[in-house]
């Protein structure tokens, strides 16, 4: 894999001393991607400081060729999956961050095909569960040792009982904030399978599915929780829309009444055709949710160089704590094409983006400046072009 780093370099000269400074304190960016012809995917670390983003030392291909979601547990546990979607079987792996932000492998172990999302659970992370897109599964690891996870077990869903041809596609697994409930959004069946946490043994008992209506599309989801309620937040790819639910507890069962449905940017327009809904996540502070859409090429963005390139949007709303709607507030540049990935770092004052446009000149990691009080996205402080397709980026503090 190679870097361009004509567009790194030319950060500097764009910087203001607030936003130099902003970024000197925020460490390491870890970036998976996809290979794109004979190009391998792997995890790139990039350092951001007052130059921008920087590349720190090689690709790394300890996750595997196809790595599609990592997750960091305290300072220096890391853990990623490799899709591996055309060959067999997935890997889950176990490393170690070192300080100059390389990756140092510590154990595996094999997942079924395609696994797309790791969620961790239990006190302290002590279980891992997979959501595998291609073989239409779970699976569920212990990580009692960190650097030897074990499979446990491994759940196959059916295919659509009105259609036997529509596989199931499982492509999430969410804790809700009891610790209680796991949340899969099936992005193929249009349901939300959902799970109960024996809180002493940390098994798994599926409950009842949440049916959408046929054509959906449920991809992710993020749960919100108020002083006295709890909401879930769905991001539905084929609408393009956010659906919002209201979720009530009784002896071990989780209720979903939903509460709205609307576009992903909070108009009344109807989606342009071909444009999907991606990633959705609440902020640090528990207060905004941000969610970004695909193919929808709606605003124009400006490269540091200078070069105007049509965009794909990040939407950010305000959540009403008590009654759980939500109120438009922003549509900002994601700084490229298909943004599959967006995360905030600690405190929410800055987002990095995984743009995967799959075109040599579309595959970006975009970092921006966050206004933590009002929510809004500002400017670039971060940008780098990659020979791979960017799937996913996380911050390393």
């Amino acid at each position: 894999m190679r870097a361009t780093y004509g567009i790194v370099a030319a950060l500097s000269a764009s910087f203001s001393p607030a936003s130099a400074a902003a970024c000197s304190k925020q460490g390491l960016l870890l970036v998976s991607s996809y290979p794109i012809g004979n190009t391998v995917g792997g995890v790139t670390t990039f350092k951001l400081g007052n130059k921008g983003l920087e590349q720190v030392g090689e690709l790394s291909t300890i996750c595997g060729t196809n790595p599609s979601w990592q997750t960091l547990v305290g300072e220096d546990q890391y853990y990623c999956i490799n899709e591996n979607w055309d060959t067999g079987n997935g890997t889950f792996t176990s490393a170690k961050i070192n300080k100059d932000g390389t990756l140092a492998f510590l154990g595996n172990s094999s997942t079924p095909g395609g696994p797309v999302h790791i969620a961790l659970y239990g006190e302290g992370g002590k279980r891992a569960i997979t959501a595998n897109f291609a073989s239409s599964s779970i699976n569920a690891f212990s990580l009692d040792d960190p650097a030897k996870p074990q499979s446990l077990e491994n759940k196959a869903f059916p295919p659509r009982p009105d259609n036997k041809n529509i596989a199931s596609r499982p492509h999430q697994a969410v804790v809700d904030p009891t610790g209680g409930f796991i949340v899969l959004p099936d992005l193929s069946v249009d349901v939300l399978h959902i799970f109960s946490v024996d809180q002493t043994s940390l098994a798994l008992s599926e409950l009842p599915v949440y049916t959408f209506e046929n054509g959906t599309g449920p991809r992710h989801a993020a749960f919100f929780k108020s002083d006295s309620k709890t909401f879930l937040y769905v991001i539905a790819e084929k609408l393009n829309a956010i659906i919002g639910f209201d979720v009530s507890y009784g002896t071990n069962t989780l209720t979903l009444s939903q509460i709205f449905n609307i576009r992903t940017d909070g108009s009344n327009t109807v989606a342009r055709p071909g444009s999907t809904g991606a990633e959705i996540t609440i902020s640090p502070d528990n207060k905004f949710l941000t969610v970004s859409t695909r193919n929808d090429t709606m605003v124009e963005y400006t490269l540091v160089d200078g070069k105007k390139i049509q965009s794909d949007a990040l939407n950010t709303f305000s959540i009403d704590a008590g009654t759980g709607q939500l109120a438009h507030v922003q549509t900002a540049p994601a700084g490229g094409i298909l943004p599959r990935h967006f995360s905030f770092n600690k405190d929410g004052s800055l987002v990095a983006v995984a743009c995967g446009g799959g075109g040599a000149d579309n595959n970006r990691v975009n970092v921006f400046q966050r206004d933590v009080a009002t929510g809004k996205i500002g400017k670039a402080v971060g940008e780098a072009l990659l020979a791979t397709q960017v799937n996913h980026v996380i911050f390393k503090e």
